[in-house]
C-alpha cells in the first residue's frame, strides 16, 4: 500500500472521529446542575368553562407556571392552602375560559354588597342594558342568542299634521320602517346570558347592549311602533354603503298604491277644487272649468 493511500486513509479516520464527537456532544443530556428557571403553581381550567358558570373545585387544577409570565390577577398556590380552601367558586364567568388557561380574577364576576349581578358585570364601560319585548316573527324565529349583534328595526304609523298630510301621499299612506339602532350586542335572551345553546328559543325578552342614547331611542321606539330584530353576521361591520338606508313606507313598497296615487295626481290635474276646512273635517268642492273660448271673450269685454 502506497503512501497517498495511508494518508488520505488517516484523513478520513480522523475526520469521522471527530464527526463522531460532535454528534455525541449534541445528543449528550443536559447538565442536570445547570440553573433552571423558577416556578410557581397557578390555578387552571381543568376543562373548558362557560361565561355565566361557576368555577369547581372539580374542573380546575394546579400547573407549574414560570413565575417571570405571571401576570395580574392569576391565583397562585399558597402554603398548606388546598384547591378546594379557595375563594373563587361563589363567582360565575364573565367569559370562556378554555382547558388548560389560567383562571384569573379578572375573569370572574366580582360579588358586590353581599350580591352578584351578573349582567351588569357583561356590560361594557359607559354602556347600558336594556330590554325589549319580542316574539318569534320579530327576532329571526327565534335563532337570536347572547353574543349576536342586532339591527332594531322599528315599523309604526306616523302622526301627521293636516298641514303635512298634504304633501304626504306620495310618501307614506300609513305605515313607515325605519332602522333605529344597528350592530346592537345582545346580552341576554329572557333570563339567559350563555352563548353556548344556539337552539332556536322562544323568547318573550331580549336585552341588548346599548349607549344612553340608544337607551333613549329604545325606550321611544317601543311607544311607537313594533320593534322588529335583523339577526347581523357574525364580524360584521356597518361601511359607509350600508349606513344609507332609503325611505321605508308602505307607499314605497306597494305597487297597489303607487298606481293609486298615480291615478289621484291625474285626477287632480284634470280637475279643480276648492279645499274648504271647517274644523277637523275638509270638505273638497269641485269647481266647473271655465272653456278657454269664454276666457278669451271676457277677457274682451
Amino acid at each position: 500500500m502506497n503512501k497517498s493511500v495511508l494518508i488520505i486513509m488517516g484523513a478520513a479516520l480522523i475526520v469521522a472521529m471527530i464527526v463522531a464527537l460532535m454528534v455525541q456532544k449534541r445528543l449528550a443530556p443536559r447538565d442536570e446542575g445547570a440553573p433552571s428557571l423558577p416556578t410557581v403553581d397557578i390555578l387552571v381550567a381543568g376543562q373548558k368553562m362557560l361565561v355565566g358558570e361557576k368555577v369547581d373545585a372539580t374542573r380546575v387544577r394546579w400547573q407549574s407556571w414560570p413565575e417571570a409570565a405571571l401576570y395580574e390577577g392569576v391565583i397562585r398556590r399558597s402554603d398548606g392552602k388546598e384547591i378546594e380552601d379557595l375563594d373563587v367558586y361563589e363567582a360565575p364567568l364573565r367569559r370562556n375560559i378554555a382547558a388548560g388557561e389560567p383562571v384569573t380574577r379578572q375573569a370572574l364576576v366580582p360579588d358586590t354588597k353581599g350580591g352578584t349581578n351578573f349582567l351588569a358585570a357583561l356590560i361594557d364601560p359607559g354602556m347600558r342594558a336594556m330590554s325589549v319585548s319580542v316574539k318569534p316573527n320579530t327576532m329571526a324565529g327565534g335563532f337570536i342568542t347572547p353574543g349576536d349583534h342586532v339591527d332594531v328595526i322599528l315599523s309604526y304609523t306616523p302622526r301627521l299634521s293636516r298641514t303635512a298630510q298634504e304633501y304626504a301621499d306620495k310618501y307614506v299612506s300609513r305605515y313607515a320602517s325605519q332602522t333605529v339602532l344597528s350592530n346592537v350586542k345582545v346580552l341576554a335572551v329572557d333570563q339567559s346570558a350563555k352563548e353556548e345553546n344556539r337552539e332556536a328559543k322562544v323568547a318573550k325578552t331580549v336585552t341588548l347592549e346599548v349607549s344612553q342614547e340608544g337607551a333613549q331611542i329604545l325606550a321611544l321606539a317601543e311607544s311607537m311602533g313594533d320593534i322588529t330584530l335583523a339577526l347581523r353576521r357574525i364580524g360584521d361591520r356597518d361601511d359607509e354603503k350600508s349606513q344609507v338606508v332609503p325611505l321605508t313606507t308602505d307607499v314605497t313598497t306597494s305597487d297597489v298604491i303607487k298606481k293609486l296615487n298615480s291615478i289621484a295626481n291625474e285626477s287632480k290635474a284634470s280637475s279643480q277644487a276648492i279645499r274648504m276646512y271647517g274644523g277637523p273635517t275638509i270638505i273638497n268642492v269641485p269647481v266647473r272649468a271655465v272653456p278657454d273660448d269664454e276666457n278669451a271673450a271676457g277677457a274682451g269685454e
